[in-house]
């Protein structure tokens, strides 16, 4: 069969047009891999054609400088004129570059050959016109709103109570509605000028802002107010394991109010409706504790014991650090106070006066070096102290009670062996620095060399009593010196003979420690608490005299498992001071 020319004239065009086509959509194919398809735009910015590297580069200059641009907000009426120039930071507007990146890289480069070259013969013909990717953080324009907008921005004032200070009562404060900036509207703009990647400027519209709260939705909130207030005071209490007495604060009335805060909540009768709640703020309270803490915190503190010889020449008992526990407490005292029922009906723990009790929740912080985790000699706890007042004591008598308080300070005594307070205090005289003082010698009073180190045996001679120790010497005083009160509890020393001496009687070592502190000499004894519980009688005065003279008795019981293992009785005869003239006052 023979083919007419025009049919060989038009196959021939046929097949070269599509030769052309094969030969078009290779080379497209082949100028589009590893690039962006050419013909594509990203918000009227041509990106076709750029590799992934170029691409980015281009990008990041044209968001960076869009970004870099103040937005201006203007806001106009009848009556006033305003703008605000703000960054887009400000608003919260984030561009995901990546994610833009990601978008337009799919484009023609999907791994689907019929849908690639659909998509590239589109972009070459203008076809795609993508937008950034983009967030608007909506808060942070609410924050914006409030923050900047305020001259404008007038919410709606809920009806609700506050305290006034003059009449000591909450009064009522009045709706009211407000005009306010529409959020909604000023976002939408923002999304245009984005996607458009323009320089728009935004116009701001305000719109009624009504009130959630009436007057008449807020008496229930007025009561539960009233009741809280009238519970006040409160105790708040803070348990210490390390002290005999509980840390007390007092909340005032005062204070109480400033944590109250009313705002609306959910209608109980009305989940459709809101009515006006109080509650106490939560971070007012949070900033009452903090500033509260320093003075409850503590720091722990490592155990020291370094021994010389038979001295401890640094030694601190382990203590445990105290922590305020400020988010637990908020809420404690939050639901204590709100929670509580009426002052009329509430039957809580309280304090004096009446006050309720709320104990705040610490937390103990141990310390890194435990008293158990030292060789610390048995050494391990406080066992008591003596204490006596020297007020009113001449200088050199001073100077004297502090040479000799500092012989004993960090004496080690052994366990079963027997103190010598003359021992310890070896000679005295003006080598060791000793001033001369008033002693009782004799039928006199005169001045000698260490006058005043009876009110250091006096005092060891106390703590040695109160922690319940085998007293094996002790005199008192030939007659009352005002020193020592109360009388009877008291005892005299003069090297070598008189002296006062005891037994560490306790399983381990016993240490001393002494301080002066103002007119204040104090004698502490720590060591091994053996379970000894120590009762004091005394010291009563009877056969009292006009001349001075007296008797007094002092008695002590020493229990174990509340059973009773010893009880002494120290009577000491005071004679007439009289009968001890001063020989010469040692001050002139």
């Amino acid at each position: 069969m023979k083919i007419s020319k025009r049919k060989i004239v038009r196959i021939s065009i046929i097949a070269a047009v599509i030769v052309v086509i094969f030969i078009f959509l290779g080379g497209l194919v082949l100028v589009n891999r590893n690039k962006i398809v050419h013909g594509l735009k990203l918000d009227n910015i041509s990106v076709g054609g750029l590799s992934i590297d170029e691409a980015k580069a281009e990008i990041n200059k044209v968001v960076e400088e869009f970004l870099e641009k103040d937005i201006v907000l203007r806001y106009e009426n009848e009556n006033e004129y305003k703008i605000w120039a703000v960054a887009s930071e400000e608003l919260g507007i984030k561009i995901d570059i990546d994610s833009t990146i990601d978008k337009i890289l799919k484009i023609g480069h999907r791994k689907k050959f019929l849908s690639d070259i659909c998509q590239q013969i589109l972009a070459l013909f203008g076809r795609y016109n993508l937008a950034f990717s983009y967030q608007i953080n909506k808060n942070q324009i609410e924050s914006l709103i409030k923050e900047k907008l305020d001259a404008i921005n007038n919410p709606a004032i809920n009806a609700g109570w506050q305290y006034d200070e003059e009449s000591n009562n909450l009064v009522q404060i009045s709706s009211q509605e407000g005009l306010i900036v529409n959020q909604q509207d000023l976002e939408l703009q923002l999304h245009r000028r984005i996607e458009a990647f323009a320089e728009a400027d935004i116009h701001l519209n305000l719109i009624v802002d009504y009130p959630e709260i009436l007057e008449r939705e807020t008496k229930q909130a007025y009561i539960k107010a009233q009741e809280i207030l009238d519970n006040a005071p409160y105790k708040l209490i803070i348990n210490d394991p390390h002290k005999d007495k509980a840390i007390k604060i007092t909340l005032l009335k005062e204070e109480l109010i400033l944590f109250i805060e009313f705002k609306p909540v959910l209608d109980e009768k009305n989940l459709k409706n809101k009515v006006l709640g109080v509650a106490l703020n939560e971070q007012v309270l949070e900033d009452y504790l903090i500033i509260l803490s320093p003075s409850i915190n503590r720091s722990p503190i490592n155990a020291q014991l370094k021994v010389e010889g038979n001295r401890v020449t640094d030694f601190v008992l382990s203590q445990d650090g105290l922590k305020l526990e400020i988010e637990k407490n908020v809420l404690n005292i939050k639901e204590k106070i709100t929670t509580g029922p009426p002052a009329s009906e509430a039957d809580p723990p309280a304090g004096e006066a009446g006050e309720k009790e709320i104990e705040l929740e610490v937390s103990i912080v141990p310390p890194k070096i435990a008293t158990k985790d030292i060789d610390n000699l048995g050494i391990a706890s406080f066992l008591g102290k003596g204490v006596s007042n020297f007020a009113g004591s001449p200088s050199s008598r001073i100077h004297n009670i502090k040479i000799g308080s500092a012989k004993f300070h960090g004496l080690l005594i052994k366990p079963e062996e027997e103190f010598s307070f003359n021992t310890i205090l070896g000679e005295v005289g003006p080598e060791q620095g000793y001033k001369e003082e008033l002693v009782i010698k004799r039928d006199k009073t005169i001045p000698e060399y260490g006058g005043g180190l009876c009110q250091v045996s006096t005092t060891a001679f106390r703590a040695a009593i109160n922690v319940g120790l085998q007293i094996t010497e002790r005199y008192p005083h030939a007659f009352p010196v005002i020193y020592y009160s109360p009388q009877g509890f008291d005892a005299t020393i003069y090297p070598p003979h008189p002296d006062l001496r005891f037994i560490n009687d306790t399983p381990n070592h016993l240490l001393i420690q002494t301080r002066v502190e103002g007119y204040y000499l104090t004698f502490e004894f720590y060591g091994t608490d053996d379970g000894r519980k120590v009762e004091i009688d005394g010291p009563y005065q009877y056969d009292v005299k006009p001349d001075g003279s007296m008797k007094t008795k002092l008695t002590r019981k020493i229990l174990r498992h509340n059973e009773l293992v010893e009880e002494k009785t120290w009577k000491s005869n005071y004679k007439s001071p009289d009968l001890y003239p001063i020989e010469r006052n040692p001050l002139e």
